[in-house]
């Protein structure tokens, strides 16, 4: 089926207490791997392209594939920019058909993380397509972990999420309750109750960003909280790349691309499945698609080249 936005998928999610998986697929074998456990597990999927991904394969290229493997898909597909940080890309990954859009700012100060958002937001509704922003700030862990108290000077809070939200007719909020992006183990937890606190003040779906990283048990209890979208990158390129290793020490002498990329995607998979389990968002597609023919979120009569130009 077409690609579908991700507005009404995750405010179905929301209203029943499941989050929807955003993966982030950086090659071919991925992206299929991602879509192949959606189908599998009957649950709608968000696919991630980040900057990142977009520098590496070419936006045409990646999202070019994301898009075929939904066509073809009996599941609802979003394809999602990830962390684009610069407006341009933004713009560009709006222009390619993307959608799902994320701006993030969190790097900026308040004042222009909003000016550059709501001016965002306007536009991609103006086309018809949602916009996720940050705020707050998850931090990277790439150099080591981050103790307790350097992870809070990150942390959300309510009343800056309230007046963020306020200020930007965001769809979406990404905030920092204690996970760190590139976390290679499984050990953070999140302040919970700040999650509870925010999801009172924010009336929007709520994302966890650098999920690789947490505990099974505090995701769980971060979706009860308001958690609806929760990414997953880390733990899908440590499954891909876990298993060339594996492959590659057990075939020393095979050079096929073919048969070790079928042998990764297939770990990957199986990470999906596992995840997509953990958010509950499985045999849930069905019910989103129902849920979206019922509820149009979006009007748009505007020429896109027009609305970004």
């Amino acid at each position: 089926m077409p690609l579908i936005d991700s507005k009404a998928l995750l405010i179905h999610a929301l209203k029943n207490k499941y989050a929807v998986g955003a993966f982030n697929a950086n090659n071919m074998e991925v992206a299929q791997a991602i879509i192949e456990a959606a189908e599998l597990e009957k649950s709608p999927v968000i696919v991630q392209i980040s900057q990142g991904a977009i520098k590496y394969a070419g936006i045409k290229c990646i999202s070019s594939i994301v898009k075929t493997l939904a066509k073809e898909s009996s599941v609802p597909v979003v394809c999602h920019l990830d962390h684009g940080v610069d407006y341009s890309v933004v713009v560009k990954a709006l222009k390619a058909g993307f959608t799902s859009l994320m701006f993030d700012g969190s790097s900026l100060s308040f004042e222009e993380n909003v000016k550059i958002t709501k001016e965002l937001a306007r536009m991609a509704h103006a086309a018809g397509i949602p916009l996720e922003a940050e705020i707050g700030r998850v931090p990277d862990s790439e150099k080591g972990p981050l103790t307790l108290e350097e992870m809070k000077k990150y942390y959300t809070t309510p009343e800056e999420a309230k007046e963020f939200f306020e200020k930007t007719n965001v769809d979406s909020l990404a905030v920092s309750v204690g996970s760190a992006h590139r976390m290679k183990v499984q050990s953070a937890e999140l302040d919970i109750d700040r999650i509870y606190e925010i999801s009172s003040m924010v009336n929007a779906p709520l994302v966890l960003h650098g999920a690789s990283g947490v505990k099974d048990e505090h995701v769980v209890r971060a979706i009860k909280a308001g958690i609806t979208k929760v990414n997953f990158a880390t733990e899908l390129n440590k499954a891909f790349t876990n298993s060339l290793k594996e492959y590659f020490s057990q075939h020393p002498e095979i050079v096929d691309v073919r048969k070790y990329g079928e042998s990764a995607r297939k770990n990957v998979v199986n990470t999906v499945r596992e995840k997509i389990q953990l958010l509950n968002s499985n045999n849930k597609a069905d019910d989103v698609l129902k849920y979206i023919s019922d509820n149009k979120f979006f009007e748009s009569d505007k020429n896109l080249n027009e609305i970004v130009e």
